[in-house]
């Protein structure tokens, strides 16, 4: 008896720690496998850059007869892959919100029905980029007749990437010498003018943030005097 009641403790204890297991396996963890590799240095370095908080969408071979178990893993950021979906009748596909900047790193694995396992799939790496913040900064007022001008400048990028830009006046795009990181304000009329930029990656330049507009006061100059005869 004692030995039978034995059996059943480790019976139960072993199926506990499998369904544990499970459990813990198929939880899926937010974020990139890893946030601290220099970015890639072109967008074919890796599978696909994408914007920040861009949805990843994955999707393995097809399966026309649905008994094919599809086993997703993602490596952790401590180099551990981890299964994130489990599924079978055509689940083929894997999808998440990125929830931060970096490198996600994925690999599937099919098991047919006589529990048959493929080899692990290469490697799918990923990039996300971070969020853009551009900021222009530059003096806030100039004389008019282009007496004096303002280098307006960007703030708020990250050193490690390089980035395209597009200047603007009152919304518009300026035709001429308006794509560097910095822009020199003349202007010829009194008033006040709303200067822009709009910023987006190399690595993918559907990833866009136009700045707040930076108001520039055009002061006027004194009026031309004239001279007159003194008593």
């Amino acid at each position: 008896m004692k030995n039978k009641s034995t059996l059943i403790k480790t019976v139960i204890i072993v199926l506990f720690s499998a369904l544990s297991f499970s459990a813990a396996a198929q939880t899926p963890f937010s974020g990139p496998s890893d946030a601290t590799t220099a970015p890639p240095t072109t967008a074919t370095a890796v599978a696909q850059v994408l914007c920040s908080g861009s949805q990843i969408l994955l999707k393995g071979p097809a399966d026309a007869t649905g008994t094919i178990k599809y086993q997703w893993y993602k490596t952790d950021n401590a180099g551990v892959k981890k299964l994130v979906k489990e599924g079978i009748n055509k689940d083929n596909a894997y999808s998440e919100t990125s929830t931060g900047d970096g490198y996600y790193t994925y690999q599937l694995v099919m098991v047919n029905s006589n529990n048959c396992i493929s080899d692990p799939s290469d490697p799918f790496n990923l990039y996300v980029l971070p969020a853009l913040n551009p900021v222009v900064d530059g003096n806030g007022s100039v004389c008019e007749k282009a007496q004096t001008n303002s280098a307006l400048s960007i703030t708020g990028l990250d050193s490690r990437f390089t980035y395209t830009y597009q200047w603007t006046r009152e919304g518009t795009d300026i035709a001429t010498n308006a794509t560097s990181a910095t822009y020199t304000v003349t202007e010829q009329t009194a008033g006040t003018y709303k200067y822009a930029v709009k910023v987006a990656y190399t690595l993918n330049a559907s990833c866009t943030k136009t700045a707040a507009d930076k108001p520039i006061t055009v002061i006027p100059v004194p009026t031309k005097p004239t001279i007159q005869i003194g008593n």
